[in-house]
């Protein structure tokens, strides 16, 4: 891979020229310029530089020698090494006896700004690697290629750890990126999607249902705050092994999209909270809810007001307690006990049963879900 590319060649060219006010060229490997103070020069041959790059060392062109050589001009020129290589050349144009006080400078600054590139480029590739290795996690059927945990181990992911999947949906992923990376440890994972961002983060292995809950609310808090971000979080739960950390983000998935269908007016959706709707959301992709009785659509569609459907929300919101649900509705009791029997009539199940009231239940969720 080149790294002394034209774009980083310039950006030398630029910084080192504002600094000594002398004129600059950069040239790769073959004595190509690719950088430059006189644009004009981008792409000639530059004689000097072929001779460093044969020589191994640096090489002054005085005022008689320029002449005599083909697109040079007086000045110095040094070679550029990487791990003992030459990568390309260094010319600082001015006659040599005032420039060479400060070209070995100017070729330092030139190796730092190289290795520097290398550094941030390996930062970068890492990183995806290191995305790359969490998508097949998350992603885990019950089996990875033989080189999988030594990707692993070389990127420093250990996979004893306990973590637990947490998807972020955010309209701006680059601030929220931002906020979180300051804010994740080092054993964090992290995966940017479409629309979302999964973290798998390190939890203790005991009560980790409260920690999450701790760290989503600073998170939403943070984002609010800092960056004017609404961000909505799907918790999942731990769950031991390299098989776990897949369950807990399918978990999260269904978590996230129940909380969103339900209860949208919240930011944080913990999987303990939306088991149940979960629950049908894994059964559904295998086709099981389908056996399910339509019985709150029926119920819908025979409901004009909308009275049943929401005295039935108020059975189920309130545990079956007859007074706090009417009080709910703002409605007597006699009331509610009528609109109550009404849909036992309509559904044939009675809300007061508790069997009868779980089958309904089970309809509202699925409906509301599909």
């Amino acid at each position: 891979m080149e790294f002394l590319n034209k774009q980083l060649a310039q950006e030398i060219v630029d910084r080192t020229m504002g600094i000594i006010g002398k004129n600059i060229n950069i040239m790769d490997n073959q004595g190509v310029i690719i950088g430059s103070g006189d644009k004009k020069r981008i792409d000639d041959i530059h004689e000097g530089a072929v001779i460093v790059i044969k020589q191994g060392t640096g090489f002054e062109i005085t005022d008689e020698e320029a002449k005599s050589l083909q697109g040079v001009k007086p000045g110095i020129n040094l070679p550029i090494y990487f791990d003992g290589k030459i990568m390309g050349v260094i010319g600082i144009t001015g006659t040599p006896d005032e420039i060479r006080s400060f070209g070995e400078l100017v070729r330092m600054a030139a190796e730092l700004s190289l290795q520097q590139a290398v550094l941030m480029n390996e930062i970068q590739w890492d990183e995806r690697l290191k995305e790359e290795l969490v998508s097949q996690i998350i992603h885990y059927e019950g089996k990875h290629d033989p080189l999988f945990l030594e990707r692993a181990m070389r990127l420093g992911i250990d996979l004893e750890l306990p973590r637990a999947a947490l998807i972020l949906m955010t309209p701006d992923r680059k601030k929220t990126f931002a906020y979180l990376k300051s804010r994740l440890k080092k054993e964090d994972l992290l995966l940017m999607q479409n629309d979302r961002i999964v973290v798998l983060k390190v939890v203790p292995a005991v009560d980790f249902d409260h920690y999450l809950r701790k760290i989503t609310g600073d998170w939403c808090n943070g984002l609010r705050k800092n960056a004017n971000i609404q961000v909505k979080i799907g918790a999942g739960p731990y769950h031991e092994g390299l098989s776990g950390f897949s369950k807990s983000y399918r978990q999260a998935g269904y978590t996230l999209n129940s909380g969103l269908k339900l209860t949208p007016q919240n930011d944080i959706f913990m999987y303990e909270d939306y088991y149940l709707p979960v629950f049908l959301l894994s059964a559904s992709k295998t086709g099981l809810t389908e056996e399910l009785q339509p019985f709150y659509k029926i119920l819908k569609e025979k409901d004009v007001k909308g009275e049943l459907t929401e005295s039935l929300k108020a059975i189920i919101e309130t545990n079956s307690d007859m007074n706090k649900a009417a009080q709910k509705l703002f409605v007597h009791r006699n009331t509610l006990r009528y609109r109550l029997d009404k849909i036992t009539e309509i559904t044939g199940k009675d809300p007061r049963k508790t069997t009868d009231l779980l089958h309904l239940y089970l309809s509202f969720l699925n409906n509301e879900l599909e």
